[in-house]
């Protein structure tokens, strides 16, 4: 259980990094 909850939390961090970066890179001017 403990690595299950290990790995289901990895994956949020993991998600949630990947959609802060992609909000980040849109709202940053392309110029």
């Amino acid at each position: 259980m403990g690595l299950v909850s290990w790995m289901y939390l990895h994956l949020r961090v993991d998600v949630h990094s990947g959609t802060r970066t992609q909000y980040r890179s849109l709202q940053t001017p392309s110029r």
